[in-house]
């Protein structure tokens, strides 16, 4: 019985730290970055993605595979597109493109721990926007359902924006997108 007990604990040790490799192209390594803070407002979220989502998504290669889609969107007609493609039922909300930029970010969650977007961060060469999802703690389904965040920040900044991570469960993935 101890000896089943002991594979059982080396079992999960091995398995947790399987999940930690940062070798992918598409892992960031956070304590790397020296990020910092920005101004950013999330002016939509929903429990929706495209409907061909799992068609264009981007997908990790390594575990966690994890589907995410960033669209980054400069204009009106865009944004108009963008919040059809998405598929939202509010009302679209006014954006001021002259000043602002925003980006359509669609992921997965559990269904009973909604993610939120509490802060953004713009790396030290401007370059990098990391977006943590921060979920409530206890405990959640592992189910797989829709949402879409709609940020919006400063033109300014986005100009410089070439990559953007998303975090997700404590692993930081460079997502590709499109503008």
């Amino acid at each position: 019985m101890k000896r089943i007990f002991l594979f059982v604990i080396a079992f999960l040790v091995i398995a947790s730290l399987m999940g930690c490799d940062t070798n992918d192209k598409n892992t960031t390594n956070l304590s790397d970055e020296g990020g910092q803070a920005i101004e950013f407002k999330l002016i939509a979220s929903e429990k929706n993605l495209p409907s061909n989502f799992d068609d264009i998504a981007f997908e990790r290669k390594e575990t966690p595979h994890f589907q995410y889609l960033v669209k980054k969107v400069e204009n009106q007609s865009e944004y108009e597109d963008m919040w059809n493609l998405y598929g939202f039922e509010n009302e679209i909300p006014n954006v001021d493109f002259n000043k602002k930029a925003t980006f359509f970010v669609g992921v997965h969650e559990s269904g009973s721990c909604p993610y939120k977007i509490n802060n953004v961060e713009l790396s030290s060469d401007n370059k990098t926007m990391t977006l943590p999802l921060k979920e409530p703690g206890g405990a959640c389904n592992s189910d797989a359902t829709p949402r879409t965040f709609v940020i919006q920040i400063d033109k300014e900044i986005s100009k410089e924006i070439g990559n953007v991570v998303i975090v997700q469960s404590r692993v930081g993935t460079n997502v590709p997108f499109e503008s």
